[in-house]
């Protein structure tokens, strides 16, 4: 048998296997061991795990079927979703076959890279590819002070600071503040909040629970927050995932403030920041290029 299926939400005991896949491949931060064990556990309810390792190789395929329907762990939550490991056509070969033999009527895989090293297993499972998104992405280095000079007057002249939320109390309290605002300004807009029970139970459990890669900032002038950024911080690249703002404080586009001084610090630092999916022109007028992300269908 070219692998093993691990079926119980439980994922302590592939902790070894999938933090060996990670060093291996060269994924997003969406891949480490930490965002899939607490996607598990959460979902557990409304999901059947079924995670495919390879004999052979340090793959992990994280497969969930949720309503009948397959998916990678993550799917919905996670910007980027793909296996887990180097890349290995007959390893990946092997995965398509061990996926396709699950009882599913129908499979989606939203946020695949449009470069994906895994297209060997893309191929095999033989489902539809189609555009989906772009991840907006700022390159480390460049001539970053003199391209958002004007921002940065505007950072001077709104008299605001930028802290970092420390000690599990403080960042639980900045995460309620940021998902209550955020509930608001889609409401205000006539939107739906994609974050349900569940997905707001998955944040809770990152935020508390994995102070190395969910960071809460906040932006705040005279002691009051005006906006809030929830960041996922990888070994190279910074991730901005979720952001919201104080209404009241909106002719300071305090989100945009927010976002460029997190920005300022992660060049300081020489990561890349990724601004995940979605191309709005906040979000281009600081990026140097894009990520293409792919979504795959199967239906049975």
């Amino acid at each position: 048998m070219a692998g093993s299926w691990h079926r119980d939400p439980d994922l302590a005991g592939l902790e070894g296997v999938w933090r060996a896949a990670t060093a291996a491949g060269s994924g997003s931060v969406f891949q480490e061991y930490a965002f899939a064990r607490h996607w598990a556990k959460v979902f557990a309810p409304e999901a059947e795990i079924a995670v495919w390792t390879s004999r052979h190789a340090p793959l992990v395929l994280p497969l969930a079927i949720r309503d009948g329907r397959l998916g990678l762990i993550g799917e919905g939550l996670f910007d980027y979703l793909d296996l887990i490991g180097g890349a290995a056509p007959e390893v990946e070969r092997d995965a398509a076959e061990a996926a396709l033999g699950l009882g599913w009527r129908a499979s989606r895989f939203t946020g695949v890279p449009e470069g994906s090293r895994h297209d060997a297993f893309w191929r095999a499972l033989a489902a539809e590819a189609h555009p989906y998104s772009a991840a907006p992405v700022r390159a480390a280095g460049g001539s970053w002070g003199r391209e958002h000079a004007r921002t940065a007057r505007r950072w001077a002249a709104a008299k605001v600071a930028l802290a970092r939320a420390h000690g599990a109390g403080e960042r639980l309290r900045l995460l309620a503040w940021l998902l209550d605002h955020k509930a608001r300004e889609l409401a205000a807009r006539g939107q739906t909040n994609v974050l349900g029970r569940l997905e707001q139970a998955w944040l809770t459990a990152m935020v508390e629970q994995e102070p190395e890669l969910a960071e809460l900032w906040a932006l705040r002038r005279d002691g009051e927050t005006l906006a809030a950024l929830l960041c996922w911080r990888g070994a190279q690249v910074r991730y901005a995932y979720t952001i919201s703002y104080a209404p009241e404080a909106a002719a300071l586009s305090p989100g945009v403030l927010a976002l460029y001084g997190v920005l300022r610090h992660t060049m300081h630092e020489g990561r890349s920041f990724n601004f995940l999916t979605g191309e709005q022109e906040f979000k281009l007028r600081f990026a140097t290029h894009r990520e293409p992300l792919l979504r795959y269908e199967h239906e049975r």
